[in-house]
């Protein structure tokens, strides 16, 4: 019986394999996997470039992948329309778009994976979501077995989350975004404060640069990024918490304060600890890194293991950013 080697497949390198493999890029591809699915009574396993997921050692679903790279571009009123594959590397959009004079997303530059992924967990950074880029998200729905796109305002988006992460009969099949022709840079991050530009490319390089310094490089040490949400309290809980007075706080919507769950880390003096086969990156507590052996069972031991020390510490419970498939 051959399986299929999925180690190369995920950020981590974590040992995984399945029987089945599909690639699609079109709704026929679907019906025909999905018609394949049923005969053989089993569920489907919608996988990307494997930057925010954790692998099972063996997939007992079908895995499926989006070979999608279609690409619609307009512009109307001084806007950009992009309708893109959801396999798509993330940051060869990001490249396009500065090439094209189009704007919007460049404070998600560097962010690894797929552009089918990006609604998913309505990745963010530096001040920017995507979902506030997002025009509608293009998804087969295997329930009803066909394309349906669902405007932004209706994909429940929220902080790192969506409500692709509860549907799971949406497969995301492509993205629409409307960006600006306009180069408006978002600075009001810490991080970009201080900083000026006049060109998008240079707000790109930058914004890679930064991210660089703070992730290792995954050929050495394979990572999934920061593997915890930044929590979220109310202002009187904040208050009420002596243990968050010294931590730096951000001010957010509906008289809330997000908190740094890598500072929390920090603090804790967990730089560079390891917890069986999986290691705490030396610069940054909040990535977490595998080494060559570790499995899905070893990282959850982990997440286990900081969840606690935080909880005792701080008294806050932390969320676990990537999904165990």
């Amino acid at each position: 019986m051959n399986m299929h080697d999925l180690t190369k497949k995920n950020a981590l390198n974590l040992k995984s394999e399945a029987l089945e493999l599909f690639s699609f890029a079109s709704e026929a591809d679907l019906l025909e996997i999905l018609d394949h699915a049923e005969k053989q009574q089993k569920n489907l396993q919608v996988i990307g470039s494997g930057t925010n997921t954790i692998f099972p050692r063996y997939f007992s679903k079908i895995v499926v992948k989006s070979s999608n790279n279609n690409f619609k571009y307009a512009e109307e009123d001084g806007c950009a329309y992009l309708e893109v594959g959801a396999a798509i590397d993330w940051d060869d959009l990001i490249d396009f778009c500065c090439n094209k004079d189009i704007h919007g997303l460049e404070n998600l530059a560097g962010i690894p994976g797929t552009v089918g992924a990006a609604p998913i967990q309505n990745i963010g950074a530096y001040g920017q979501e995507v979902s506030n880029l997002i025009n509608f998200v293009e998804c087969f729905d295997t329930e009803l077995r066909i394309i349906r796109k669902i405007k932004a305002e209706n994909c429940e988006f929220g902080y790192r989350k969506s409500m692709f992460q509860t549907n799971t009969n949406l497969i995301v099949t492509a993205v629409g975004f409307k960006l600006s022709k306009q180069f408006n840079p978002i600075l009001e991050h810490e991080g970009l404060q201080n900083l000026h530009f006049t060109k998008a490319s240079d707000m790109i390089e930058k914004i890679r640069a930064i991210r660089n310094t703070k992730l290792p490089n995954p050929m050495d040490f394979p990572n999934l990024g920061s593997f915890f949400k930044n929590p979220i309290l109310s202002t009187l809980e904040a208050e009420k918490n002596e243990k968050l007075v010294n931590l730096k706080k951000f001010e957010m919507p509906n008289q809330k304060l997000k908190f740094s769950a890598g500072e929390m880390l920090d603090k804790l003096n967990l730089k560079g600890m390891k917890i069986r086969n999986v290691g705490l990156w030396t610069q940054h507590a909040l990535v977490l890194t595998s080494n060559g052996i570790t499995s899905a069972k070893d990282i959850r031991n982990a997440e286990d293991i900081l969840k606690k020390l935080v909880v005792d510490h701080y008294g806050i419970e932390l969320e676990r950013e990537p999904s165990y498939l």
